[in-house]
This record gives C-alpha cells, sequence and structure tokens, in this order.
C-alpha cells in the first residue's frame, strides 16, 4: 500500500465539521476512499476533494481557473463515477487540478457541477499519487440517520 500507515488516518477538508468529509482505507493495491456529506450534493463535493487530495496537495491550489461540467449515467452510483474519473479526465488531458467544488444540479443520472482550481505546476504543487480511475468495485452510496456516505475504490 502506498500510504502504509497514513491511508487509515482520517483526512479531513474545509471548517470543521460534526462528521468528516471522506477517509482513505486499506484496500490491497487500491485505494478506498469513504465520503460523507449531510447532503448528496455535499457527499459529490467531497468526493471531488478527496480524489483532489489524493493526487496532490489540496492547501497549495488556487482557484485562479473554473471548469463548468455536466456529467450523465444511469443510475447514482455510476453518476459518482463518471464524476471521479470526468475530473480525472481534466487532470489527464489539462491537468487541470480542482479545490472548490460547487454541485449546481443533481439529479439520479445527471449532475452539473463547477469547479474552481488551476493547471498543475510542478514547481508549486506536489505530485503525490497516480490515480488511474475510479471503480464500481464495491461501489456503494447510502443515506445515514447524518446525511449520506459513499465508498469508492480508486485503481492506482
Amino acid at each position: 500500500m502506498i500510504f502504509g500507515k497514513l491511508a487509515s488516518k482520517a483526512k479531513t477538508l474545509g471548517p470543521k465539521r460534526r462528521h468528516r468529509p471522506y477517509r482513505t482505507l486499506s484496500h490491497t493495491a487500491d485505494l478506498k476512499l469513504r465520503i460523507w456529506g449531510a447532503t448528496l450534493k455535499e457527499l459529490f463535493e467531497n468526493a471531488g476533494a478527496a480524489l483532489m487530495a489524493t493526487i496532490t496537495d489540496r492547501r497549495g491550489l488556487r482557484a485562479k481557473e473554473t471548469e463548468e461540467i455536466t456529467v450523465d449515467a444511469p443510475d447514482r452510483e455510476a453518476l459518482l463515477v463518471a464524476w471521479l474519473n470526468h475530473l480525472l479526465y481534466l487532470y489527464d488531458v489539462k491537468g487541470f487540478l480542482g479545490r472548490d467544488f460547487t454541485v449546481l444540479d443533481l439529479s439520479s443520472e445527471k449532475l452539473r457541477a463547477r469547479i474552481r482550481g488551476e493547471v498543475f505546476d510542478p514547481g508549486r504543487h506536489v505530485s503525490k499519487t497516480a490515480v488511474k480511475a475510479a471503480t464500481y468495485h464495491q461501489l456503494e452510496i447510502r443515506q445515514t440517520q447524518d446525511g449520506w456516505q459513499a465508498t469508492v475504490i480508486l485503481d492506482l
């Protein structure tokens, strides 16, 4: 496992919350993310933040550019995978790293979002982990008494 002991420690973004927005968990040769959100929109926003925190140190990112995207999928779980893989596409093709994620519209089959961030600069940004794709393996989104929780595995 690339992260060793760090993989089991919780990673937190943003202001103090009652619930952590995501956590990395140990998984054979891949990285499992557990993501939380008070709302389904927040869950998807936190998933984007978790993916970017896997790729680089988000603290060094600036909100210099904006990308607006629309993603379609047959169901909510597939939509989460499509969302994360579209963010990876933006990084792979344009070098774009998201800092701020705002889900503008969300249904069970469609997501429209605005991402603020900047293009990767090797002089300023740390490259942490190469992520190939978000996968369907052990994929789960469920409503809890506190909001929403998702589990997704990233292929490294």
